[in-house]
């Protein structure tokens, strides 16, 4: 904090928060303010780097911001300056005050937000290659609770596009050790697997040219069908061509039709069976499972259905933080008023497949990168 606040960006008076801009230690760029000048900051990009949220592990640049009172906020904007990579995440470390950060998709109302942060002190949030081309996002103002003068500094690492334009367009799998030769001159690329959720989503508008996204999800699968299907791919010619190295489940709504009301339990092994699975095929590779969105009760209140959603929702809860990866939380999108929203859904009230606006956030919820409670 005090090499924070040596760099004289607190002033009470000014209308909006200041800021400063710290460069890679490699830029050419004459008058430039190092990062390697501040030994802290320093320290806290190397732990940072250190996460394996973080690919390459080589974001070399931040931009800190003071909040010199819980009145200061930032509207809404995306972090898309020509200067730095956006082939590469953007990690926010927040200290001091806690705030609110919220998103909202590129040319919505400003008040459709589909996620939001709640940066605490000493914590980190990271912002995946593609969420600045769909979203902005906005910092809100600090609880009022008889002290407006908390202060709060928000350090956000980010990777210097070097001068000669040479960045990777693909990210590549963070890992402890070098891939194999042979794996290094495949084509990086992204896998969805599951049901009709994922299968309902368009691959060229997903790569945009700029990564290739291999979509095997069928609609109607249940978890043993995605283990064939991965079973299937691991034979086929495409396995050697691509280099996976993110990885989108969507299971478990299929498996919960025919359960009822003994329960969802014996789906517990099916899940960890698929995911230790998918881990060995693709080592090395960020995997993420999508929750199950609110289903519809039908014919004489089915209550079970209700309670299956959110147990197999802890069931995949529970084996994201066993096998250490990443569940991506779209139940609470699909909510309006503690209830099923009707307006994110196609046809009925009994269809369980979401309309566009539903699938957009489904895509939406994808691109943010929340590091999970382990």
């Amino acid at each position: 904090m005090i090499e924070l606040d040596s760099l004289d960006l607190y002033r009470s008076n000014s209308k909006k928060p200041r800021s400063l801009w710290l460069d890679s230690a490699d830029t050419s760029v004459k008058d430039s303010n190092p990062i390697s000048n501040y030994p802290n900051i320093s320290k806290l990009l190397n732990l940072v780097n250190a996460h394996d949220s973080i690919p390459k592990s080589d974001l070399d640049c931040c931009n800190i911001i003071c909040y010199s009172s819980d009145r200061k906020t930032l509207r809404l904007h995306s972090d898309d300056e020509p200067t730095i990579s956006h082939a590469h995440p953007i990690a926010t470390f927040s200290l001091g005050a806690a705030r609110t950060v919220e998103f909202v998709p590129k040319g919505s109302v400003h008040t459709n937000v589909v996620h939001s942060v709640e940066a605490t002190s000493n914590s980190l949030y990271i912002m995946n290659p593609g969420c600045q081309s769909i979203l902005q996002h906005r910092v809100l103002p600090g609880s009022s609770d008889g002290n407006s003068d908390q202060v709060r500094y928000s350090i956000s690492f980010r990777k210097y596009k070097s001068e000669s334009g040479s960045i990777a367009d693909s990210i590549t799998p963070s890992s402890n050790s070098s891939p194999p030769k042979e794996m290094s001159q495949r084509v990086p690329a992204s896998l969805l697997l599951g049901d009709s959720f994922l299968a309902r989503l368009d691959s060229k508008r997903l790569s945009k040219n700029k990564k290739a996204v291999i979509n095997l999800a069928r609609g109607g699968s249940r978890i043993a069908d995605v283990e064939k299907t991965l079973d299937d791919y691991n034979d086929s010619t495409e396995y050697k061509k691509y280099l996976i190295d993110q990885i989108f489940i969507s299971v478990g709504t299929n498996d919960i039709r025919f359960c009822k009301h003994k329960g969802v339990s014996h789906i517990k092994g099916q899940l960890f069976s698929l995911v230790r699975k998918v881990k060995n095929n693709f080592p090395g590779a960020k995997i993420f499972i999508q929750s199950l969105i609110p289903l519809p009760i039908t014919h004489n209140n089915r209550s079970y259905i209700i309670r299956n959603v959110l147990d197999l929702n802890n069931i995949i809860l529970h084996v994201c933080r066993h096998e250490r990866i990443y569940i991506i939380n779209v139940f609470p999108t699909f909510l309006f008023k503690g209830h099923r929203n009707p307006r994110l859904f196609s046809g009925s009230l009994n269809d369980i497949h979401p309309n566009p606006r539903g699938m957009g956030l489904v895509t939406t919820v994808s691109f943010l990168g929340k590091i999970p409670t382990l």
